[in-house]
């Protein structure tokens, strides 16, 4: 299985290096609003959170979408990727996206989305923070796995030494 973007919540600043670098890669032009990673604000309690593609395995945008080939994953990094030739423009994608992570091309008219950059994301290289990592699922999955293991057994040992 290919890598994707994690978010860690408790590394974001807000500072939306990850859009300016997103946007200079795939535009050559520092602009947020054609990033293909939002930093989405809540301003009533200041809370933020980058909000990338997940590059799910049965993703709800290609089962949405009514053209054939329109999203086709990319075999060598595993990314969803937009079909220019195909995409209809119709956003039935942008619909189905759980995650709110797609966008659209208000000039081009066509879907846009995270591509993660060949396999090498920029967003993640210029996450001063490191609040964007670009993992293999399977070492995210042990990482919680470990994490869960260690809470139960200082609960154990808390329990334990009552």
């Amino acid at each position: 299985m290919s890598k994707f973007i994690e978010v860690n919540l408790e590394k974001c600043t807000a500072c939306r290096l990850c859009e300016f670098a997103c946007s200079t890669h795939h535009f050559e032009e520092i602009n947020p609003a054609k990033s293909r990673i939002k930093v989405s604000i809540v301003s009533k309690d200041f809370f933020y959170y980058p909000n990338v593609c997940q590059q799910c395995g049965r993703a709800p945008c290609v089962a949405a979408c009514p053209q054939d080939g329109a999203l086709v994953r990319n075999q060598q990094t595993g990314a969803i990727e937009v079909n220019t030739d195909d995409c209809i423009g119709c956003r039935m994608c942008i619909r189905a996206c759980p995650f709110g992570a797609m966008g659209f091309d208000k000039q081009e008219k066509l879907a846009d989305k995270c591509d993660l950059c060949g396999g090498d994301p920029e967003c993640v290289k210029h996450c001063f923070y490191g609040a964007l990592e670009f993992k293999d699922p399977e070492r995210t999955v042990f990482d919680m796995n470990r994490t869960y293991v260690n809470k139960l057994k200082d609960s154990y040992l808390q329990e334990v030494s009552k």
